[in-house]
C-alpha cells in the first residue's frame, strides 16, 4: 500500500507537527458527522412530512429513499477514477469537496420537489392519516424527485469514499481500527445533533396548522450551511495530510467495475454468506426509520417534532452500547457482540409489537381528541384548550407509549452492541491484497439493505394501514413481527460465517484468483503459489520463470528439447 510511503513524505511532516496528527484525522472524520446529520434530515423530517403531512403513501416514500441508496455502486467507479486522476496533484480532497457540494445542493431541490408530491385530497389532523390507496402521482414530478434523491445519495457516496480513502492511504493497519471507531461515534453524534435540530425546527401542532413553507429557509440555508461547514473542515484536513503527486496513485492499478468487484467476492462461499448477512442485517434493522415514526404518528398521534425526536431516543443507546461493546471486544470474541446485539434488538422490536397489540383506547376519547385537534387547526379553540385535550390524550396512551419507548431503547442498545463485532468481522472477511475492493462491496451490501428496508417498510406500513383501519395497533404489531422475523434470519445467516474457513478458501484459491484477475497473457499459476511466465525460446524449448510472492525470490528453470 502506498500509505507507508506517504507517511514519510516531507510535505506532510511540518503541518502534522504543528496541528497534530490525531486532530487532522479527527477533522477528516467530520464527513461522518455530515453523513449522520444528513441521514436524520431524510428520515426525521422528509420521511414523516411526506407520509403524515403531505399524504404520500409510505411505499412511494420507500421508493424515494431507495433511490438514495441506488447511487452506492458509484463508490467503485469514483474510487477507481480518483486513483487514476489528480486535480492540482491531489487525488482525494477535490472529490471530497465535490461530494459535499452535491450533497448540500440537493436539499434546496428536495424541499421544492417533495412539495409537488402532495396529495391534493389529503387532510391530516393530529396524526390521523387518510387512506392513501387512491393516491395519484404526477409521473414527471416523481421522476424529478427520484433524480433529486439519487443526487443526494451520490454526494454522500463520493464524499464518504474519498474521505475513507485518505485515511486508508495515509495510515497503518495498527491505527485504522481506532480511527474507524471514532468515525462511527461521530456518525452517531451527527445523527443525534440532527435529531435535536429536527425537534427544534419542526412544529408541535398538526394538520392544517403545519405550514410546509416554514421548511424553506431551513432547507435553503441552515442544512446546506451546516453540511458545507463540516465538509470544509474535512477538505482542509485532507489537503494537509494528502501528498501531492502527478498521475495515478498506483501505476499498475486498473479500473475495476462494480460487476468485476462482485465477481471477485462471489468466488468465496464465506464471503457470499457475509454479503447476504449484511444485506439482511441492514434491511431489517433499518426498517425502524419508517416504521417507528409512522407507528407513533398513526397510533399514538405524536406530533411532527415528537416523531423526529424518536431518532434521539434510539441513537443515544446506540452510541452508549457501541462504545461499551467496542471495549468488551478487547476481551471477548467479536461474534458475541453480534449475537448479543441482534438478540437484544429482536426483543426490542417484539416489545414494540406488544405496545401496538395491547393498545386499547376508548373510541369516544379518540373522537374527542380528534375534534379538539380539528378545532385548534381551524383556530376555533385556544392554545390552552388544545393543550388540555392533548394532555388528556397523552394520559390515556402513556402506558403503551412507555412500552414502545422501552422497545426503541432496547433496539438501540442491540444495534449499537452489534456494530463493533460487525465492523471487526467485516475487516476479517477481507483479502488484504484487495482490501478496498472488499470494504467497498460490504458498504454496498449495507446500502442496498437500507434501500430494501425503506421499500419493505413502506410496503408493510401501507398494507397494515389499509387492512387494519379499525385496529391500527394490531396492524403495526404484525408489521413489527415481520421485522423481528427478518432479524432472526440475519442471526441465522451469521451462524454460517466462519472467518477461519474464509482464510482457508482464500489460501486455496489464491493462485486461481490472481490468474483470473490480474495475470497478463502468458502468465499461469504454478503449484507452489507462484506465477509462471511461459514462452518459447528460439531453439523451440520452453522457458519458465517462477515468481513466488511469499518468498519474494525468483527461480529460473530452463529446459530445452532435444534436437
Amino acid at each position: 500500500m502506498v500509505g507507508a510511503g506517504w507517511q514519510e513524505g516531507k510535505q506532510m511532516a511540518t503541518p502534522l507537527k504543528k496541528v497534530g496528527k490525531g486532530l487532522v484525522y479527527f477533522m477528516v472524520l467530520m464527513f461522518q458527522v455530515a453523513t449522520g446529520f444528513s441521514a436524520v434530515i431524510i428520515s426525521g423530517i422528509i420521511d414523516p412530512v411526506l407520509i403524515n403531512e403531505l399524504g404520500v403513501p409510505a411505499l412511494l416514500v420507500g421508493v424515494l429513499l431507495g433511490a438514495h441508496f441506488l447511487s452506492e455502486p458509484i463508490r467503485v467507479y469514483v474510487g477507481s477514477f480518483s486513483d487514476r486522476v489528480a486535480i492540482f496533484k491531489l487525488h482525494r480532497a477535490p472529490f471530497i469537496a465535490l461530494g459535499g457540494i452535491i450533497l448540500a445542493a440537493s436539499y434546496p431541490l428536495m424541499v421544492l420537489v417533495v412539495e409537488q408530491l402532495r396529495n391534493p385530497a389529503y387532510h391530516h389532523v393530529a396524526g390521523v392519516s387518510a387512506n392513501t390507496g387512491n393516491y395519484q402521482v404526477n409521473p414527471l414530478w416523481l421522476i424529478v424527485a427520484l433524480v433529486v434523491f439519487f443526487i443526494n445519495g451520490t454526494g454522500i457516496s463520493i464524499m464518504g469514499t474519498m474521505a475513507l480513502s485518505v485515511i486508508v492511504d495515509t495510515t497503518t493497519e495498527r491505527v485504522r481500527g481506532i480511527i474507524a471507531s471514532i468515525g462511527w461515534t461521530l456518525l452517531i453524534v451527527g445523527i443525534i445533533v440532527g435529531s435535536i435540530v429536527s425537534k427544534v425546527i419542526l412544529p408541535d401542532t398538526e394538520g392544517v396548522a403545519f405550514d410546509y413553507k416554514t421548511l424553506y429557509p431551513i432547507f435553503f440555508f441552515v442544512i446546506p450551511g451546516v453540511l458545507l461547514s463540516l465538509v470544509t473542515i474535512a477538505v482542509i484536513a485532507s489537503i494537509i495530510i494528502e501528498p501531492r503527486r502527478e498521475g495515478a496513485v498506483d501505476k499498475v492499478r486498473t479500473h475495476v467495475s462494480f460487476q468485476q468487484a462482485l465477481k471477485v467476492i462471489s468466488k468465496f462461499k464465506q464471503a457470499r454468506w457475509f454479503f447476504f448477512f449484511l444485506l439482511s442485517y441492514a434491511t431489517f434493522m433499518f426498517m425502524r426509520d419508517i416504521l417507528a415514526p409512522a407507528f407513533a404518528g398513526n397510533v399514538f398521534k405524536m406530533t411532527v417534532s415528537e416523531r423526529s425526536a424518536l431518532q434521539t431516543t434510539i441513537n443515544g443507546p446506540i452510541l452508549v452500547a457501541m462504545i461499551g461493546a467496542g471495549l468488551a471486544t478487547l476481551w471477548i470474541h467479536k461474534k458475541y457482540s453480534i449475537y448479543g446485539g441482534l438478540g437484544l434488538a429482536i426483543v426490542g422490536v417484539l416489545i414494540q409489537a406488544i405496545s401496538g397489540l395491547t393498545f386499547k383506547v376508548d373510541q369516544a376519547a379518540l373522537n374527542a381528541y380528534t375534534t379538539a385537534s380539528n378545532a385548534f387547526a381551524n383556530k376555533t379553540i385556544s392554545q390552552a384548550e388544545y393543550d388540555a385535550a392533548r394532555a388528556t390524550w397523552n394520559g390515556l396512551i402513556q402506558g403503551n407509549k412507555t412500552v414502545f419507548t422501552v422497545g426503541l431503547l432496547l433496539m438501540g442498545l442491540g444495534l449499537g452492541a452489534s456494530v463493533p463485532g460487525m465492523i471487526g468481522t467485516m475487516m476479517d472477511i477481507t483479502d488484504k491484497a484487495n482490501a478496498a475492493l472488499y470494504i467497498g462491496v460490504w458498504g454496498i451490501a449495507q446500502a442496498f439493505g437500507q434501500g430494501f428496508a425503506n421499500l419493505g417498510a413502506g410496503l408493510l406500513r401501507d398494507t397494515a394501514y389499509n387492512a387494519f383501519q379499525d385496529n391500527l395497533g394490531l396492524g403495526y404489531a404484525l408489521v413489527f413481527g415481520v421485522q423481528a422475523t427478518g432479524m432472526v434470519l440475519a442471526t441465522f445467516l451469521f451462524t454460517r460465517i466462519n472467518v477461519a474457513e474464509f482464510r482457508r478458501e482464500l489460501a486455496a484459491s489464491q493462485i486461481q484468483m490472481v490468474a483470473e484477475a490480474s495475470i497478463p497473457a502468458g502468465l499461469q499459476p504454478v503449484a507452489d503459489g507462484g506465477i509462471a511466465w511461459f514462452s518459447q525460446d528460439s531453439a523451440g524449448g520452453s522457458n519458465s520463470t517462477i515468481i513466488t510472492s511469499e518468498r519474494k525470490t525468483t527461480e529460473k528453470n530452463t529446459t530445452k528439447s532435444k534436437r
